[in-house]
């Protein structure tokens, strides 16, 4: 029997059924709020359109530059609607298992592709018309980068190779690069100092013209922050329960508990105990999920595995200094770094659960043994309920926008309490300093003074927090006594006349 030819077939079959779950992962939902900035991007019909468009995007999408790119081209090459804007993922999702499947031959983990598409946060972000799923691929590549480095023993020149590349295309996808490519550094320099390894010199010139290459985009990026480039709103106080709430998405507890417009309400409680209490079931699965994953970790990473050394202090030295990174300038700038923010730094954790999970499996006692297949099962239903459940739609903008269009063509004014773009995107016409026959009006968040307007006929009300902060359309609707017409996935339809048709 051909044992080499065997665990060949096992490494091409883990990438085939990973390969095969992708499509899968996408769907036809209505765009939200942050995919309505992708989406004006994508609808850019040329070049120079684009670059104006990036040069004087006053939001952070414009320092994610490689991926509102390849919107445009996806735009232009599969077309603008939901499906098609997240479709570029496929070909991420695909770089990423390819990645995967490099890195597990290396650590002798066939499996290793699977157990990255089974994870709900690459489902989540998959089916994101976002630049996240880029994020993760490009963080294979650092990965890969990084295992050839450990089995070489900083010998060689793939390892650098890979190195550089992945970090050129990482910078070009966002702004937050350095963060995940000094922890990369960091670690092979503490690993290549405490074994004594000595990197050639080609392949510190590599690293060096690699840095180089770099230097425009973080001049690019330098502008951008000169120009006063902003972040989105920001929604949370930075404190436990916000760090609390991105190692529940990160970890793929997600799909088992509230989804995230409830999570919002009960972060912004005033008595944060209580309302956690009143939801104890919905968190209960979670919880069990989490402590589940915890076992596997601690039990699994205390056993020995076959990967070189310094391979899993190599891994957490990565997370640990990122998530410092992320958590003290959450703490120091009140600006939160969400889980999204982790995406390039995904597969190393990934990578260091299935070592934990093998140190699970392998180990004497049967319980232990059961709890990675146990872990797998749970992250299984996670992903069905991120994909079906209808909890877990997106934002429905699509229908709100439907139900603005009908009510314009009947002559009614329409005020419009939700993102601007995503108005743009289903063929709103806005208006933004006083209301307009034909179109929507979209005040600038957080006006305060209606006096003197029309009392429209119907308000399509979105995140108050976001659309809202000061209260004073909220106060117009409570009043004037409207009326709830529909309750949509994030909106609620508000019109003066009982029962619009």
């Amino acid at each position: 029997m051909n044992f080499n030819r065997m665990k060949l077939t096992s490494f091409n079959f883990s990438l085939f059924f990973a390969l095969l779950l992708l499509p899968f992962m996408l769907t036809n939902d209505s765009i939200w709020i942050d995919e309505g900035d992708t989406a004006m991007y994508a609808m850019q019909p040329y070049f120079h359109s684009w670059w104006q468009y990036l040069r004087h995007d006053a939001l952070a999408d414009c320092q994610m530059p490689l991926s509102m790119f390849f919107a445009m081209i996806s735009g232009r090459l599969l077309g603008t609607a939901e499906w098609q804007m997240r479709a570029i993922n496929l070909l991420w999702g695909a770089l990423a298992m390819v990645g995967m499947y490099r890195v597990g031959r290396r650590i002798q983990m066939p499996w290793l592709p699977l157990l990255l598409a089974i994870q709900p946060y690459f489902w989540f972000y998959m089916n994101e018309a976002r630049p996240y799923a880029l994020q993760i691929a490009c963080g294979t590549g650092l990965l890969a980068a990084f295992v050839e480095f450990i089995f070489a023993k900083a010998a060689g020149q793939t390892w650098a190779w890979l190195l550089a590349g992945s970090v050129f295309f990482l910078f070009l996808t966002t702004m937050l690069a350095p963060v995940t490519v000094a922890a990369v550094v960091l670690a092979g320099a503490v690993i290549a100092v405490f074994n004594r390894w000595k990197p050639e010199r080609k392949a510190l010139f590599i690293l060096l013209a690699g840095a180089v290459a770099n230097l425009p985009a973080a001049i690019y990026y330098l502008s951008t922050l000169l120009r006063g480039t902003i972040e989105g709103a920001k929604l949370w106080h930075v404190d436990l329960k916000f760090f609390a709430y991105v190692l529940y998405e990160f970890t793929g507890m997600t799909g088992l508990g509230l989804p995230t417009e409830e999570i919002r309400v009960l972060a912004r409680s005033p008595n944060i105990v209580a309302a956690l209490a009143a939801h104890w079931w919905a968190f209960a699965l979670p919880v069990f999920g989490f402590a589940l994953l915890l076992a596997v970790i601690l039990f699994g990473l205390r056993r020995p595995t076959r990967t070189p050394a310094g391979m899993k202090s190599g891994l957490l030295i990565i997370l640990g200094l990122t998530a410092v990174v992320f958590v003290v300038g959450s703490l120091a700038l009140q600006k939160p770094f969400w889980a999204r923010h982790f995406a390039p730094v995904f597969p190393f954790y990934v990578v260091l659960l299935g070592m934990a999970m093998t140190g699970a499996a392998g180990s004497s006692r049967r319980l232990i043994r059961a709890l990675p297949f146990l872990l797998c099962g749970l992250l299984l239903f996670s992903d069905m309920n991120l994909r079906f459940a209808p909890v877990w739609r997106k934002e429905n903008y699509r229908a709100a926008a439907q139900f603005a269009r009908k009510s314009l063509a009947e002559n009614k004014s329409v005020w419009w309490l939700a993102a601007r773009d995503c108005a743009t995107y289903y063929h709103l016409q806005t208006a933004q300093t006083l209301p307009e026959p034909g179109r929507v009006f979209t005040p600038l968040a957080g006006f305060g003074k209606a006096e003197g307007l029309p009392l429209p006929d119907v308000i399509i009300y979105s995140k108050p927090d976001i659309n809202d902060p000061n209260l004073a359309v909220q106060n117009i609707i409570t009043q004037n006594h409207y009326v709830e017409a529909a309750v949509l996935k994030s909106f609620t339809i508000w019109t003066n006349a009982i029962g619009l048709k």
